[in-house]
């Protein structure tokens, strides 16, 4: 009998034991689990938010100061005379023109290149990963399009980039752009999700003061910045 109590207290202890370890290495594999899973989702929550603050990107790519609009000279309707300041990716002034057209209405006009939004959100290829953009010309309301004033030549270097590899690449798009435009499978071969033209523009006073940005994944906006109090103050 007490042969059999200790066989039975061995056993049972073996299988506590067993139990025990177990139970513990159990507990310890599933906290591994739970951490590295915890890892990867905090891993994925930093790639998606990193994919959502590059889709929400913009740039500035120039400035726009109205100086001063002329009423009724000659009965020709009134003129704006302002400074078109173009700049650099880190918004240093690279170019600057005074300009002067009739009308009020300011039309910016540019050829524009967008890649698919998985692009710029992986950042995978830095030439792909933004809204590239070629300034071309200034009209306004009272001015025909064809008798704007050039910003910059079509197929040429423009003023904000340098013999770079990334300038290359970006006059390679400029020289077939309407090919691009109107071709999707050469668009689709050059990774372009769509090539246009377009224009922002809106009626401008003197004082006031514009920014032409790029969504890195869309196309242009103006976006007033500031209007000068003494704009008001003008002697007619």
């Amino acid at each position: 009998m007490v042969r059999i109590t200790v066989i039975v207290v061995i056993v049972g202890g073996m299988l506590i034991a067993g139990l025990t370890w177990w139970t513990t290495d159990r507990e310890r594999r599933l906290r591994a689990e739970i951490t590295a899973i915890e890892t990867r989702m905090v891993a994925e929550i930093a790639r998606r938010d990193a994919a959502i603050a590059r889709l929400g990107r913009d740039r500035r790519i120039a400035r726009l100061e109205v100086v001063e609009r002329s009423e009724d000279l000659g009965g020709e309707g009134p003129r704006t005379s302002l400074l078109f300041i173009e700049l650099d990716d880190e918004g240093r002034e690279i170019a600057r023109r005074e300009l002067d057209v009739p009308g009020d209405v300011i039309y910016v006009d540019a050829w524009t290149a967008r890649f698919p939004a998985e692009s710029v959100a992986s950042a995978d290829d830095p030439f792909r990963d933004r809204t590239l953009v070629l300034l071309r010309r200034i009209y306004s309301d009272r001015m025909p399009p064809r008798e704007g004033i050039p910003i910059d030549t079509p197929g040429g270097v423009p003023d904000g980039y340098a013999g770079s590899e990334e300038a290359r690449f970006e006059q390679a798009i400029w020289k077939r752009f309407w090919t691009l435009a109107s071709d999707p499978e050469a668009a689709e071969e050059a990774g372009i999700r769509v090539a246009q033209g377009e224009a922002v523009y809106k009626p401008m006073r003197p004082g006031e003061s514009y920014e032409l940005r790029v969504e890195a994944a869309g196309g242009m906006t103006l976006i007033p910045v500031r209007a000068q109090a003494n704009a008001m103050n003008r002697d007619p």
